[in-house]
């Protein structure tokens, strides 16, 4: 990535997104935040690593984010929402740069991911039952080759290539891999 990452940049990203029709699904709907947050003169992705008591993806690094309520009004609602509950970010310290395409997983849910940044510092009240720990991660890590990967997997008896990335240890993959990896391509193309 030559050109230098500002929120003009991305905000351009995220505009150029396609909104994606999934039409009628059987599969959860749920949101997520991509939190973005600016210190030592680059942008910086945070994650949670997910506790082993949690009912879903136990253990795994994710995006704050969870299922839609039936009482929420919309799919940024319930991103926000969930986000403070995990993390304890109040939504209005949140600014929203607009939203990305829309992933399925094979547990059962179709994510939409919002992208928003929260100034650095930030002091986080985790939910102990749901979050483990919080993690960091450069943006600029996801246009290296030294932190992304592809992964082969075997989904209904085919072999497929899924994104990965290792960070100091902590390995992302699964739908979260795959929402980095169109912010990166939005990115590249913006």
């Amino acid at each position: 990535m030559a050109r230098k990452l500002s929120i003009p940049l991305i905000r351009k990203a995220v505009k150029s997104a396609s909104e994606k029709s999934v039409g009628e699904t059987n599969l959860k709907l749920a949101g997520v935040m991509v939190l973005l947050t600016h210190r030592d003169g680059e942008y910086w992705i945070i994650l949670n690593r997910r506790t082993m008591t949690v009912k879903h993806h136990k253990g795994e690094i994710s995006f704050p984010g969870g299922s839609k309520d039936v009482t929420d009004p919309d799919l940024l609602f319930t991103a926000l929402r969930e986000t403070q509950e995990e993390m304890g970010i109040n939504p209005e310290e949140v600014e929203v740069l607009g939203k990305i395409d829309v992933t399925p997983t094979q547990t059962g849910f179709l994510i939409s991911p919002y992208v928003g940044i929260i100034d650095h510092p930030y002091k986080f009240s985790l939910s102990k039952s749901e979050v483990e720990s919080v993690l960091e991660i450069p943006l600029s890590g996801l246009f290296s080759t030294h932190y992304r990967s592809d992964e082969i997997k075997s989904s209904k008896n085919q072999l497929q290539k899924a994104p990965a990335y290792s960070f100091d240890g902590n390995v992302v993959y699964g739908a979260t891999a795959r929402i980095l990896d169109n912010l990166a391509e939005l990115i590249k193309a913006a």
